[in-house]
């Protein structure tokens, strides 16, 4: 088989292993294929540091695009405001993470940060589809560094205005997920959200298709691989729970 396939993975969030098998598992051909990483390399899973190295070295030999997630931007935050901090004296008001995960980011090389903080929020992988790490407002537009795209879920369902979560972390009033007001005329693949363990969720509007594809590996779920092309799913378990998926630092 020689046609080229546009292969998205859902959120890997330290989980090294698990991507491994799974390049393997979609039988990618570098200088054929071409990978499509929705965001969230690091937090919660064990080795983020080492899933960064991987995906850049993927992309030395390959067709990879990889954009940017809401952890790694608060990660980069946390870094670029520490070292305010320590050369401006301007006080770091982020929470600091806590000591493992701080540790964690430690490990993170300098090189690959930079590589993370260039990353894009939204891309166009194929004629017809556009990536995002979240979703998109009523306010979104191709090519502006939009950081509300990085963590959008649900918006109101008459203005398409984002809306935060509730205390409770669920939808707000008068809001719907936002995928089910998305109208296209793009197709859509985006992380972020675990709907399943188990399987993408799907949204259609006539042609107009919103898959996302963040299956919580990390959490005890899968690691998702989908061929834009074909819509062909590809999945491998989780070698272990590594955090809950209730609660925590869900943004």
């Amino acid at each position: 088989m020689n046609d080229r396939r546009t292969i998205a993975i859902g959120d890997v969030h330290g989980c090294i292993d698990e991507l491994r098998e799974l390049v393997k598992a979609v039988d990618y051909r570098a200088g054929v294929d071409r990978l499509l990483f929705v965001g969230d390399f690091v937090d919660r899973g064990p080795s983020p540091a080492d899933v960064v190295r991987y995906v850049r070295e993927l992309a030395e030999h390959g067709d990879v695009i990889a954009i940017l997630g809401n952890h790694e931007e608060k990660m980069l935050r946390w870094f670029r405001r520490a070292e305010e901090e320590r050369t401006a004296g301007t006080k770091n008001k982020m929470t600091p993470p806590p000591p493992d995960r701080l540790a964690q980011w430690n490990e993170v090389r300098e090189e690959d940060r930079a590589w993370l903080a260039a990353l894009p929020i939204v891309v166009e992988p194929l004629p017809g589809w556009l990536a995002v790490h979240g979703g998109f407002d009523n306010a979104w537009r191709l090519g502006k560094k939009n950081d509300k795209l990085l963590r959008c879920r649900y918006v109101d369902a008459e203005t398409g205005k984002m809306k935060g979560l509730t205390s409770d972390l669920g939808a707000p009033q008068g809001c719907v997920f936002w995928a089910e007001r998305w109208s296209g005329p793009e197709n859509v693949v985006y992380g972020h959200a675990v709907h399943s363990r188990e399987s993408p969720r799907v949204d259609r509007k006539g042609d107009v298709e919103c898959w996302g594809i963040d299956t919580g590996c990390c959490f005890g779920g899968r690691l998702t691989a989908m061929c834009l092309e074909t819509r062909e799913i590809v999945q491998v378990a989780a070698r272990a729970t590594y955090a809950k998926l209730e609660g925590g630092d869900i943004e």
